[in-house]
């Protein structure tokens, strides 16, 4: 996603949901973007990630602040280019915050945020858990996937575009998988006694030797 961003002299960008601001490597790893001169600012909404990057980007070219996307704590037309990955699908009220992210950004300004689709890796596990019998809680609060994300984005933006991302996981040993499986926080409910059952419904799912399980991932660019 990184090489996809129209990066230019003297700009202003905002990321907003940067995590452990891990995108940000590839940055100082660039000695012809570190030369540009461009104000960025990392944000997250949790104080343990903000922490987290004060520590690890302690350079005056980047600042890190707490920011919550409904509320932006900056003036009209503010910024370049803004940044969203995998994030806007744990935004309750999705209108509010891309209605901020519209006013921030400059015009002629671009918007990039990046989701997931709803025919991943999650849909997916709802089949297999279906096919079994197995009881589970399907994730009903994701308000911004790939499907719905041009209609909500048209709402702010004049110009909307879909990129896909095509991907997927290829698994040998599918113990990693139901390790993860039980790691997720829909699954927290899924017993224990269902262990063994996953295991052989995904091991007789394998094809030459790998269990394939579907991602659906990509990227909106608006403007």
């Amino acid at each position: 996603m990184f090489e996809q961003y129209p990066f230019y002299p003297k700009m202003k960008i905002l990321e907003l949901g940067s995590g452990n601001g891990e995108l940000w490597n590839h940055y100082f790893e660039n000695e012809t973007l570190l030369g540009y001169g461009m104000d960025i600012t990392l944000s997250d909404f949790s104080e343990g990630m903000v922490a987290h990057m004060q520590k690890k980007y302690c350079d005056e070219r980047i600042s890190v602040k707490k920011i919550d996307i409904t509320d932006i704590p900056f003036e009209n037309e503010t910024f370049d280019l803004i940044i969203a990955n995998s994030m806007l699908y744990h935004v309750r009220d999705i209108d509010l915050a891309l209605s901020e992210v519209r006013r921030v950004l400059k015009k002629g300004g671009s918007f990039y945020c990046s989701t997931l689709g709803i025919h991943g890796m999650t849909q997916y596990l709802y089949s297999a858990l279906d096919e079994l019998g197995i009881s589970h809680t399907p994730e009903s609060n994701i308000s911004f996937t790939l499907q719905n994300g041009i209609q909500l984005l048209k709402k702010q933006f004049g110009k909307v575009e879909r990129c896909d991302y095509e991907d997927a996981l290829e698994i040998d040993k599918v113990e990693d998988y139901l390790e993860y499986i039980y790691s997720m926080a829909s699954m927290q409910g899924l017993a224990q006694k269902y262990y063994d059952t996953l295991l052989d419904y995904f091991n007789s799912k394998k094809e030459n030797g790998y269990l394939h399980v579907p991602k659906e991932y990509g990227m909106f660019v608006c403007e």
